[in-house]
């Protein structure tokens, strides 16, 4: 086949999607693309300028508590007014403000104000992002177009990574902090040429939606509180897979090695390329099954990971086998997990709370930031190694599985 008919393909595939859900998925692909780098190199960077891994996770936990606040906030505003553009603009603004201060920083406190400001806008932008794809992707169905925006995503979270992770060896230690601003500034373009048609189509969709979703649901679903706090626990665990990792393999194990920084990258790399391939095919297949089949997935999926991560601590030369294989595992966790979270916490909502329930999902993020990093970071600080973390996850990952599958299947 000849690159001109892959293009046409391609180009018919993408235009299947209506346009504003195609303008959100450019919007969370600049997003992403800016926060890959962010998210999964911050700690190495920080960690290569000598600061502990105490001081590394004290700054994601704040970065959790602001982002706690602006989550409230922005929850109140969704339920109430259309005009979504605003908190992304503001979000990308104050986005801009923190990697000014991640570049310039030097000791703990530049530091720990960007990620404060970090913190606030992820509080604004992710509920906004998830709230507006359900009323966007008409005729096509939620999952589907959750499968395809978090696709996006794994695009621009690896090019970040791989990109960002280049352009920091070879061109300036903090250059995904650049890259960063500059995805803020696209993303502003987009809005601001697109504000007009967003509101309306919006207000146009709210409706209809609603009734899809039957708007007389008035009280939370009874397995709410199981359902969000498998979503705590498998949000807990991509954190410490994203921070966490890292830390542990450049510090080594038990009996295993210290894995060198350039290693690591790959390894990220490797599992963001995996997300990045199977996020599409594994979203549209959870698509077809039961609406909490993702999650049953992914637990199992994060359990047995976690549980490899914790026996490649105690071995030596065979430990990066079992590290490949739990990456593996991880990326179909992952991608189970992103695109069917949010249809599950969209539906069980009432149809008055939609904006907070969106604001819940994103607190869950933040929470296994608020956990996970602070803790983990002491138990390296004061073990050298995160084995004890990983065999935690895994048990309460498989106990977590365990009670759904009895409760609810």
């Amino acid at each position: 086949m000849s690159i001109s008919n892959k293009f046409l393909i391609s180009r018919l595939w993408w235009s299947q999607f209506p346009f504003h859900l195609r303008l959100i998925t450019k919007i969370r692909f600049f997003a992403s693309f800016g926060a890959g780098g962010v998210i999964y190199l911050t700690s190495l960077i920080f960690n290569s300028l000598g600061f502990s891994a105490t001081e590394i996770g004290i700054g994601f936990t704040i970065s959790a508590i602001l982002g706690t606040l602006t989550r409230f906030f922005t929850g109140n505003y969704l339920n109430k007014i259309a005009k979504i553009h605003i908190p992304l603009v503001i979000s990308a603004l104050i986005n801009i403000t923190a990697g000014f201060f991640l570049i310039i920083s030097k000791d703990i406190y530049f530091y720990i104000i960007g990620q404060a400001l970090i913190g606030a806008a992820a509080g604004i932008y992710w509920p906004t992002a998830e709230f507006v794809v359900p009323y966007f992707c008409h005729p096509i169905d939620t999952r589907k177009a959750y499968a395809l925006v978090r696709s996006s995503e794994a695009l621009g979270i690896f090019l970040g990574v791989f990109i960002g992770g280049l352009m920091n060896n070879f061109l300036y230690l903090k250059s995904i902090f650049i890259n960063d601003i500059f995805c803020m500034f696209a993303i502003i373009f987009l809005l601001k040429r697109n504000k007009v048609s967003i509101k309306k189509t919006l207000e146009n969709s709210k409706k209809k939606v609603l009734d899809l979703i039957k708007s007389n649901q008035e009280s939370w679903n009874k397995n709410s509180i199981l359902i969000v706090t498998s979503i705590v626990l498998i949000t807990t665990s991509l954190a410490l897979i994203q921070v966490t990792l890292p830390l542990d393999l450049v510090k080594g194990g038990v009996y295993r090695e210290v894995i060198n920084d350039q290693l690591i990258s790959l390894i990220i790399s490797f599992q963001l390329i995996l997300l990045l391939i199977l996020q599409w095919p594994i979203g549209s297949w959870i698509s077809t099954k039961g609406k909490l089949f993702g999650l049953k997935f992914s637990l199992l999926n994060f359990s047995f990971a976690s549980l490899l991560l914790f026996i490649s601590s105690f071995l030596n030369v065979s430990a990066f086998y079992f590290i490949f294989i739990a990456i593996i595992l991880i990326s179909l966790g992952t991608s189970s997990f992103l695109p069917t979270s949010t249809d599950i916490v969209f539906s069980i909502a009432p149809s008055n709370k939609k904006g907070y329930a969106l604001a819940l999902l994103s607190q869950c993020f933040a929470m296994g930031y608020f956990f996970g990093p602070f803790i983990s970071g002491r138990v390296l600080d004061l073990f050298g190694y995160a084995s004890i973390i990983w065999g935690s996850i895994s048990f309460l990952c498989l106990s977590m599985f365990t009670i759904i599958l009895k409760k609810l299947f």
